[in-house]
């Protein structure tokens, strides 16, 4: 593994974080790209995830701290970011709250903003969890197949890559909803088919996660997340497949009969 990219006199260079930082780079300019071309305000978007960076840090901070060392949760231990330890889980669900508050205020269609942001997220989740890699954690439990690997914190057994597997799911997510952009009725389609492609693909990888604590029922976390993400997005894709305001061309329609 290579924790560490370079070092110079006066910093670190650590994979995990350059990775995380390019990750969310690619991901702003494809979500920018997309607001663009769905005649959104570029820099109101661009906002949004600036201060959606800070909020995610944060969110994700709070997540593992609850799931891994709930006995330390003080301000002391949650700013040790230095420590290490974020949740991506706890950066989205944080960020939804914050991009929904935020978009109310700037009077911005949050669904069809959701949209644009939608493009983005597995390209960044693609190349953070190769930040993961690099750094050694959030590997699998062991196993024989010939892709396994060496962890340093595993021991001498070979595991599960987990996070290459999560960087080819988010990668496929991304084909998911490129071929589906052109069958969408409704705004808020391909946000709600990212939530619950990505909760599901999360929720199989986590049978081969070997960090990741059981919570309830036998399962992680992260699965009981991705269980109430793929429900979520069912019943808010019927709720908005019922809205006519949420038409991508509502002129297509037919006029409703008595």
């Amino acid at each position: 593994m290579y924790p560490i990219l370079f070092s110079t006199p006066w910093f670190n260079v650590y994979s995990y974080g350059l990775l995380i930082a390019l990750g969310y780079t690619l991901g702003t300019v494809i979500i920018l790209r997309e607001a663009h071309r769905e005649n959104l305000s570029v820099e109101a978007v661009f906002d949004m995830m600036l201060f959606q960076l800070i909020i995610g840090i944060f969110g994700s901070r709070l997540l593992f701290v609850l799931e891994y060392t709930p006995e330390r949760l003080n301000l002391s231990n949650f700013f040790a970011l230095e420590q290490g330890g974020l949740t991506f889980y706890g950066a989205v669900i944080s960020s939804i709250i914050f991009d929904l508050l935020y978009l109310k205020y700037r009077k911005l269609p949050f669904w069809k903003v959701m949209d644009c942001v939608s493009f983005g997220l597995p390209a960044g989740i693609a190349l953070a969890r190769l930040g993961c890699l690099l750094n050694g954690c959030c590997y699998g439990t062991s196993c024989e197949y010939p892709w396994a690997m060496n962890f340093p914190a595993a021991g001498s057994v070979k595991c599960h890559p987990t996070q290459i597997y999560e960087s080819i799911g988010a990668l496929l997510i991304w084909l998911l909803l490129s071929k589906l952009r052109p069958y969408r009725r409704n705004y808020g389609e391909i946000f709600l088919a990212y939530i619950a492609s990505y909760g599901l693909i999360r929720f199989l990888i986590e049978f081969f996660r070997a960090e990741n604590p059981v919570v309830m029922a036998g399962l992680t976390m992260a699965q009981i997340i991705g269980i109430l993400m793929v429900g979520a997005s069912l019943i808010a894709w019927q709720r908005i497949s019922a809205s006519r305001n949420l038409r991508i061309m509502p002129e297509l329609l037919k006029p409703d009969h008595d």
